[in-house]
């Protein structure tokens, strides 16, 4: 299979970015808790009309961001349910920004992506490897253009050349070049 990709296209599969996005798709169970927050307003128990939200997030029984989120209902600010969702969506939001380096811990571990057409062409199948995605090194890119040189006609020599001098070409890709060329 030729690998082709278009530096600025990262959402191509075949774009080296492509599985560093794969890592961040996916379904999370995480409960979502939204409570008054009792706690602000006994501290806050001078000012009228506050409204306090704590939103707590959980994976299964683990704690693993909290937020809280406050609005004053006063004459200045007359529009009671705007207020409360203002307080409430903060309490959301400040949960999930106050969780985020936790969050990484729950990506699944997915870190190379193999792609290969199906018998009529027209979809992919994707699997997984768990492996870092490394750039092709200088000893790696020397192999192969010496199993160019040795290998291949003038036609396909400059596909292989075009293939070879992509500026981000992965480690992986490479080798799937190397063994086309050595199973030629």
């Amino acid at each position: 299979m030729t690998i082709e990709y278009k530096t600025n296209h990262v959402q191509d599969y075949n774009h080296p970015a492509y599985p560093e996005i794969i890592k961040n798709v996916g379904t999370f169970d995480i409960s979502v808790i939204v409570e008054e927050d009792k706690q602000t307003l006994a501290v806050f128990k001078n000012i009228p009309g506050l409204i306090a939200f704590k939103t707590t997030l959980k994976q299964k029984d683990e704690v693993i961001g909290e937020g809280r989120g406050t609005a004053v209902i006063n004459r200045n600010n007359k529009f009671i349910e705007r207020s409360v969702r203002l307080a409430f969506n903060n309490s959301i939001l400040g949960a999930v920004f106050h969780s985020t380096k936790i969050l990484d811990v729950l990506r699944p571990s997915v870190e190379r992506v193999s792609v290969e057409e199906d018998l009529e062409g027209r979809d992919k199948v994707v699997s997984f490897a768990d492996e870092e995605l490394r750039y092709a090194s200088d000893k790696q890119k020397n192999f192969l253009r010496k199993l160019i040189d040795a290998n291949c006609d003038s036609g396909s020599k400059g596909k292989y050349l075009s293939e070879l001098n992509q500026p981000l070409l992965s480690s992986f890709q490479c080798s799937k070049l190397i063994s086309s060329l050595l199973h030629k």
